[in-house]
C-alpha cells in the first residue's frame, strides 16, 4: 500500500514539474490572436528586444498587423502578428 502511495506521489511531482515545460513547447507553435491583449504582449516583447534588425523588422510587422486590424482582415493581422513573433526569436 506505502509503495503504491509513494509512486503516485512520486508521479504526480513528475508530472507537475514537466508541465511548464511541454507548456512552453506548444506556446512556440501557438500563433498570436489579433486582439488588443495580444497586440499588447507583442509590443511588450517588442520593447524588451535590443536594437538591431529583427527589432526593425518585429515593429514593421506590428504596424502593418495594426493597420490590418483597423481594416477588420484578422487573418492578414494574424500572419503579420506571427511574423513580428518569429522576428522577435532571432
Amino acid at each position: 500500500m506505502r509503495k503504491c502511495i509513494f509512486s503516485n506521489l512520486v508521479f504526480g511531482t513528475l508530472a507537475l514539474a514537466s508541465f511548464p515545460a511541454s507548456f512552453a513547447v506548444a506556446h512556440e507553435e501557438h500563433h498570436m490572436e489579433c486582439t488588443e491583449t495580444g497586440m499588447n504582449a507583442m509590443h511588450a516583447d517588442i520593447q524588451a528586444m535590443s536594437d538591431g534588425e529583427s527589432k526593425t523588422t518585429a515593429m514593421k510587422e506590428m504596424q502593418m498587423a495594426e493597420d490590418m486590424m483597423a481594416k477588420k482582415d484578422m487573418k492578414a493581422c494574424a500572419t503579420h502578428m506571427h511574423n513580428a513573433m518569429e522576428a522577435t526569436e532571432k
